[in-house]
């Protein structure tokens, strides 16, 4: 939490002189959701954890399962509902981990990609609130 306030609190000048290179082209936002995932190394792998900063080109994820950098990932962002039914949706996000890191005394990881689209996040609703899976 100090260092998201230090950053927050630095000038544009801070910012040029820093050694910090921002690679981001789209924006985050700050978002606490549930997440499970799962990665192939040759063996099959599931792991959760919980985002800690989201966007339409990536998610910051913080678990005490990393994944190794650069392999491939599938994500489900779980948007819990608020009453029993409908039940929870999930954002499937499908990417390559980027980077690992410490994070306020947790490890997360990093992971660049993309979300599914509109048409298959509603299909996989409506299967869902029709029994199909």
């Amino acid at each position: 939490m100090t260092r998201d306030l230090e950053l927050m609190s630095r000038t544009v000048a801070d910012v040029q002189d820093s050694p910090w290179i921002e690679r981001r082209t789209r924006n985050r936002f700050r978002l606490v959701l549930p997440v499970i995932f799962h990665w192939s190394d040759g063996t099959e792998h599931s792991a959760v954890g919980y985002c800690r900063n989201i966007g339409l080109g990536g998610i910051f994820i913080v678990t005490c399962n990393c994944p190794p950098v650069d392999i491939e990932i599938e994500i489900d962002v779980v948007v819990p509902a608020f009453d029993p039914e409908p039940k929870e949706i999930l954002f499937r996000h499908t990417g390559r981990v980027i980077r690992t890191q410490a994070c306020e005394d947790l490890l997360g990881f990093a992971v660049a990609g993309q979300f599914e689209d509109e048409n298959a996040i509603q299909a996989r609703v409506t299967d869902r609130a029709f029994g199909q899976q």
